[in-house]
């Protein structure tokens, strides 16, 4: 055990070691964060229950308990670890163990949540420039290694591990393009970000190496501040990507914790299962103050261990019952569950207290003045889901930051929204009219992903209105209000332009880019909608870009003398169409052909209540007469693999991608199947 103190002194942890039992009274009163038991001393696993529960009672946060083992042999292997879970432990060690593993066991426990350093391998062949960068590099507090001969790179690849290559395109006998080739097509390094390094500023000598799967440039002679910038940002974006897509890591997690896309889904079922009436439920959303000025004290490594110790925080004040998770960089939410909404403050004022007296410097060496601040959204009134729930948080947020942060904000029902609710219909086309004059109307984009198929990149593009509180409504609650006050074609109008304008901006780093867009047949029937339209794209010169039109199949039912024409015209200009709520019936799929559709959108009635057979049948009629499915509603592992069986050509979900802001999608990762 003396040989842990060297080990776990320098994070702040003082070691004390207990010969026998009577000295356990005394840690009730020095609240310990780990206990490390050694059963032998303990008297077995049949007193471990028993002694776990009375270590410590009345601490705000239990001690972490680990406990240590003889060997395990034979089938009783599970049943002690079983009965050691049972009994409160949190972790089990065998021994014998090492000290380092057991020091970084006992860290992890106590909330120490150890960040590696960024690796960075560099691949130069002139030793002038090798050193300069390799001393730039590693003055950002990374690890650097070097690689002159090209040849040795994938077996100093294997050794070392990088987050990030750097390659020099003036190397002799090997292209930087070729190298990257290979990297890209190594099972174990295709997601590696490569960034190259060049003497050349024009984009088309760089274009080979893009091709070959870089990730971008940076000039010579190399500026230190550039070259640090594009790895601090290809190596975050790689980490957060990852993260977002994989379960990597959950062992490292604090306690309580899941992956971003687990607790998203998590909450959606939890909304749908539980009884939201009452007051006590809420989402805290909690941002770092000045996350920027931090991440520039304290560098990456300080900065994402930081990062563990507010986790670990977050976690010491959570219940059994509750579950957090990292938003983005300086972002978590924490689903919380108290007796009133005053508890749900409290705890909130609690975290503030608590994060902004224990965020110092990693090692504790020394305060730097960091805050957070908490936003809390509430389920009351009701909401139709994660989103909005999280949407109400956000804006909690920002009233929080706009108050000078350190402090927490309760999300509520603004006087317009309660006029609304008493006034009906006519407040909200008058809530809407005031969103078209003054930009109260935003455009959320979720990937629609290509099960098989390649090289395409289709988003939907999602209308929300924004409340005077910033909440984010969704079409359900307002289009028919809107349609009855005559609104439609305004909207239907805002929400096309709009849409183009973001393909505009996009078309270089999106070239494969297209965007669902929901419009209404009314609106297309208008005589001045094609010339407008015309206008549009002419404007922008989108001639190659041309969004899909997507109508709902009901509208296009009542409306279909209307909507043949339509069709027919927007053929001619190259515009698809896609139907939406489609279930499959003979009526559909004669109506859909004669249309000449070339999208249809799948009702979620049919993939929640058609047996497996039905649907599977369904979706090759379809398929049949030259119109791609797109199933959508995919919201966990259990619908995705229902739908999967079935083939359908395109799959959408939040258990896929929620919907946001950016275009930030990995279309190749999902296409074939991934």
């Amino acid at each position: 055990m003396k040989d842990l103190t060297p080990l776990l002194e320098p994070k702040g942890l003082v070691l004390r070691v207990l010969e026998d039992l009577d000295h356990v009274t005394a840690l009730g009163r020095t609240r310990p964060s780990v206990l490390v038991l050694d059963l032998a001393a303990v008297g077995g696993l049949d007193s471990l229950a028993e002694l776990v529960a009375r270590l410590s009672p009345d601490a705000d946060v239990p001690a972490a308990v680990l406990c240590l083992a003889s060997r395990e042999r034979g089938e009783g292997t599970l049943a002690w670890r079983l009965a050691a879970l049972r009994a409160g432990v949190d972790s089990y060690q065998v021994m014998p163990v090492t000290q380092r593993r057991l020091a970084e066991r006992i860290l992890r426990l106590s909330g120490h949540l150890e960040s590696r350093r960024y690796r960075v391998l560099v691949v130069e062949p002139q030793p002038d420039q090798s050193k300069k960068i390799a001393i730039t590099i590693a003055s950002a507090g990374m690890e650097v290694l070097v690689v002159e001969d090209p040849m040795k790179l994938l077996d100093r690849l294997q050794a070392f591990r990088p987050n990030l290559v750097l390659i020099s395109q003036d190397i002799p006998r090997v292209g930087a393009s070729e190298l990257a080739a290979v990297i890209r097509d190594h099972d174990d390094f295709f997601g590696l970000p490569i960034l190259f390094l060049s003497s050349d500023p024009d984009p088309v000598g760089q274009l080979e190496a893009l091709k070959a799967g870089g990730d971008g440039f940076v000039l010579k002679p190399v500026q230190r501040h550039q070259l640090i910038a594009a790895i601090e940002q290809r190596v975050r974006e790689s980490r957060w990507f990852r993260n977002r897509r994989t379960l990597e890591n959950r062992r490292e997690s604090a306690r309580g914790f899941l992956p971003r896309a687990v607790f998203m889904a998590y909450l959606d079922r939890f909304l749908d299962a539980r009884e939201l009436g009452r007051d006590g439920l809420g989402l805290l959303v909690l941002e770092l103050d000045q996350h920027a000025r931090a991440l520039e004290r304290l560098g990456i490594g300080g900065y994402e261990r930081l990062l563990g110790l507010m986790e670990a925080q977050i976690s010491g004040l959570m219940s059994p019952e509750e579950a957090a998770t990292r938003l983005d960089e300086c972002r978590y939410a924490l689903l919380a569950s108290r007796e009133r909404v005053s508890g749900l403050q409290s705890l909130a004022a609690g975290l503030c207290a608590r994060l902004s007296e224990g965020l110092g410097t990693p090692d504790g060496s020394k305060q730097i003045g960091l805050t957070v601040s908490i936003g809390i959204g509430v389920p009351t009134p009701p909401l139709e889901d994660a989103s909005t729930l999280l949407s109400r948080a956000n804006q909690a947020l920002t009233w929080a930051r706009e108050a000078g942060g350190n402090q927490a904000r309760l999300w509520t029902q603004s006087v317009v929204e309660r006029a609304e609710v008493a006034i009906g219909h006519g407040m909200i086309r008058r809530l809407v009219n005031a969103a078209l004059n003054h930009d109260g109307l935003v455009l959320l984009f979720q990937p629609v992903a290509p099960v098989a198929r390649q090289g395409e990149e289709l988003y939907e593009a999602l209308l929300r209105l924004n409340t005077l509180d910033g909440e984010q409504i969704s079409p359900t609650d307002f289009l028919a209000s809107a349609e009855r006050g005559g609104l439609m074609v305004r909207i239907d109008r805002w929400v096309l332009g709009h849409a183009l304008e973001v393909m505009d901006r996009h078309r270089t780093s999106h070239p494969h880019m297209r965007f669902l867009v929901h419009q209404t047949v009314g609106t297309l029937a208008a005589p001045e909608w094609f010339p407008w339209f015309r206008e549009q794209i002419v404007q922008r010169n989108l001639i190659r870009l041309y969004p899909v039109l997507q109508f709902q199949l009901a509208d296009v039912r009542q409306n279909r003398l209307e909507a043949k024409p339509l069709m027919d015209r927007l053929k001619t200009y190259g515009i698809q169409c896609c139907v939406a709520n489609v279930v499959g019936s003979r009526d559909d799929l004669t109506l859909l052909s004669k249309l000449g559709v070339r999208y249809v959108k799948l009702s979620m009635q049919i993939l929640t209540q058609v047996e497996q057979v039905e649907l599977m049948g369904i979706v090759q009629g379809l398929q049949e007469r030259g119109i791609a499915v797109i199933a959508t509603g995919i919201d966990d592992k259990e619908r995705l693999a229902q739908v999967w069986s079935c083939r359908p050509d395109f799959i959408q979900g939040d258990y896929i991608e929620p919907p946001g802001e950016q275009l930030s999608f990995d279309f190749k990762r999902t296409a074939g199947g991934s």
